[in-house]
């Protein structure tokens, strides 16, 4: 969707055909087409496809335009190659277990924000996020481990872990201290 038009209302006025924005003709009108791209996500390249979204084009200069339904299509596809929850699917997960984005978010330590913009499609999550998310919808366990850990006075405190002793084969090397005297 780089080069082309984005057409921020859901609705796009009517009647059609309406004047293309690049050409200058009246030739624009609704058509459904298969969005193919390759998008970037966590260092790796994708090929997205997604099918039957609905843009407006130009039949004289091949000018596409976008509304915010097709961006949620091409969104939902980009989510479904990558194997990633979709927006709906966190949100109702988080609604089955009774709690409000501010209760979810810290829970999972995750901001509110992130949590709001998963849940609408405006962001994609990482799969880190995912994977958590995906964990603790699923384990009751995890989620009574997840609250006793927030209550603990230590939680989030530094951890300095020791040096194992050196051997032949790993010589001991000079660590950091990690945490303030």
């Amino acid at each position: 969707m780089s080069s082309a038009a984005m057409i921020a209302s859901k609705r796009p006025p009517e009647p059609f055909p309406w004047l293309c924005p690049r050409c200058g003709r009246e030739t624009v009108n609704p058509a459904t087409i298969t969005y193919k791209t390759t998008k970037k996500y966590e260092g790796r390249a994708y090929d997205v496809e997604a099918p039957g979204v609905v843009v407006f084009a130009c039949s004289n200069c091949g000018e596409q335009l976008y509304n915010n339904e097709a961006g949620d299509q091409i969104g939902k596809a980009f989510r479904a190659t990558l194997g990633l929850l979709q927006p709906e699917e966190i949100r109702e997960g988080r609604k089955t277990l009774g709690l409000s984005k501010q209760e979810f978010a810290g829970k999972l330590r995750f901001a509110e924000e992130s949590v709001s913009r998963w849940e609408t499609g405006a962001l994609v999550q990482s799969r880190h996020a995912d994977t958590l998310i995906r964990l603790y919808f699923a384990s009751p366990l995890l989620r009574q481990l997840l609250d006793e850990v927030g209550e603990s006075p230590d939680f989030g405190r530094p951890v300095c872990y020791e040096q194992p002793a050196a051997s032949a084969e790993s010589p001991a090397r000079p660590i950091r201290n990690l945490i303030p005297d």
